[in-house]
């Protein structure tokens, strides 16, 4: 059966957040640093598209303010840009007093570098594998936990 299926559907994005996450656990596991950074920010991209659809009470990413006001892709595809869109996650992150979700936030967009890692052609960096791997968890539990889901 054809792969079919709509990419900008909530529950997708959902989906496919959570099958990121673990496949970034399992390659992180394999000390396969590069690829598990690539595919946890993912997860986090996926999980941050879904609760902007949550909070705006559609089920598709295209029904979305941030969907139609956007110039491009890419736009989809910028923690930052998909960070602004959420303002009640950016505010928590900057008011944590903790700073335990400033500082996996921090982790996440300093290693996530996207576009250089999906051609990287090294395993990576273990030790800083494990800090996004840790960011990961506490970032993508508190955006799934905004949306009533467990991880």
């Amino acid at each position: 059966m054809p792969y079919s299926h709509d990419t900008y559907d909530r529950r997708i994005q959902l989906g496919a957040s959570r099958r990121r996450r673990e496949d970034a656990e399992q390659l992180h596991d394999m000390q396969r640093s590069a690829g598990a950074i690539y595919l946890g920010g993912y997860a986090i991209e996926c999980s941050m598209l879904a609760l902007i659809c949550y909070n705006e009470g559609v089920n598709s990413i295209k029904d979305t303010r941030l969907f139609k006001q956007s110039n491009s892709g890419a736009t989809l595809h910028s923690l930052t840009i998909l960070l602004d869109s959420l303002p009640a996650i950016k505010r928590a992150i900057s008011l944590d007093q903790t700073g335990r979700y400033k500082e996996a936030w921090n982790t996440i967009t300093r290693l996530w570098k996207k576009d250089a890692l999906r051609y990287w052609d090294k395993t990576g960096d273990n030790h800083e594998c494990e800090r996004f791997i840790r960011a990961i968890k506490v970032i993508h539990d508190f955006i799934l936990s905004q949306q009533g889901e467990a991880s």
